[in-house]
């Protein structure tokens, strides 16, 4: 048998292991250093927070420059609906928040949400939305109907999230007979992108269900777009250098821009998220980006190439289009 090593060993004298092929070989103890116990002297906090301002700062410049080696740097985003000249390739985009969840709810309502890390459990996973948040989602469907003499969407690109999908069916109804004195409604195609999903994070909301039980929920809805199967986002964290801030998400931001741009249709609806429609419209100046949107919330912007954006605009230039929510 082996004997047990001694820990008294002292430095400096060979001891003798034995292998399990039985050979022994000769360890020496005198590069092994001792245990430092010296206390390392503590960061000066003015330091300190300098250099995380700093990592901040330049965290932010890698997300206002993510697109700058791609495509989408020819692409921006302006406020509310410009009049587009003639032959114009602009787009204009209708942003939807979706509305109210189970999520939403419980965290504004339990005061034991945050505390007792709920928002992490299955029970909140892909979360639907409430009663409440049908009747919104139903009450914008109007608030859409009364704009369309503006520009009645050919398209809405969906978040394959149930909420945002909920969402958007109820805010774009299909009634071909509707009641006596109403006009009928004509649902546009629904088209499901997971370039449009909330940034990926560490709470349960932010993951899919499988798409096989989305395609049966929502038989409208194209989900070729859409990775078969569970989610495969959802190991991928988008939280660096934090949440709010996310380069990931900021990149995903540019893609779906990119994405709506080939798209040939002129007027498009994005049923999307807050924090992901925050990392959209950060890098195009928007200086409310951070202020969070209610749920079903819309905001109106123009996405078009950067070479035709006006050599002089104000703040006037977009009062031909919506600017706020109703």
């Amino acid at each position: 048998s082996v004997p047990a090593r001694s820990t008294s060993t002292p430095r400096g004298v060979l001891v003798r292991r034995h292998s399990k092929s039985g050979a022994s070989r000769a360890i020496s103890r005198s590069t092994a250093a001792p245990p430092c116990t010296k206390k390392r002297p503590a960061f000066c906090e003015e330091s300190q927070n300098r250099c995380m301002s700093l990592r901040r700062r330049s965290s932010l410049l890698l997300l206002l420059r993510f697109s700058a080696s791609s495509a989408e740097a020819d692409l921006e985003l302006v406020r509310g609906w410009p009049e587009r000249p003639p032959g114009s390739a602009a787009k204009r985009l209708t942003l939807i928040r979706h509305a109210e969840a189970l999520h939403n709810r419980d965290a504004r309502q339990m005061p034991n949400y945050f505390t007792d890390g709920l928002g992490h459990t299955a029970a909140y996973w892909d979360s639907p939305l409430t009663p409440e948040g049908e009747q919104q989602a139903r009450l914008l469907a109007g608030k859409l109907q009364f704009r369309q003499e503006v520009g009645s969407p050919q398209l809405v690109a969906v978040s394959p999230m149930t909420r945002t999908l909920q969402t958007a069916s109820l805010a774009f109804p299909d009634i071909p007979e509707p009641a006596a004195g109403r006009a009928p409604l004509v649902r546009p195609p629904f088209v499901a992108t997971s370039l449009a999903r909330e940034r990926v994070g560490n709470h349960s909301c932010d993951g899919r269900r499988e798409r096989v039980a989305l395609e049966g929920e929502f038989p409208h809805v194209d989900f070729s777009e859409v990775a078969d199967g569970a989610d495969e986002m959802w190991e991928h964290k988008e939280v660096e250098p934090d949440g709010m801030n996310s380069t990931a998400c900021g990149a995903r931001a540019g893609r779906l821009l990119a994405w709506l741009w080939r798209r040939p249709e002129p007027e498009i609806a994005v049923v999307s998220h807050w924090v992901f429609l925050s990392h959209l419209l950060r890098p195009h100046g928007f200086d409310d980006a951070f202020v969070q949107m209610g749920n079903a919330e819309m905001r109106f912007v123009t996405l078009q190439e950067r070479a035709a954006r006006p050599s002089s605009r104000s703040s006037s230039d977009s009062s031909s289009g919506p600017k706020q929510e109703l």
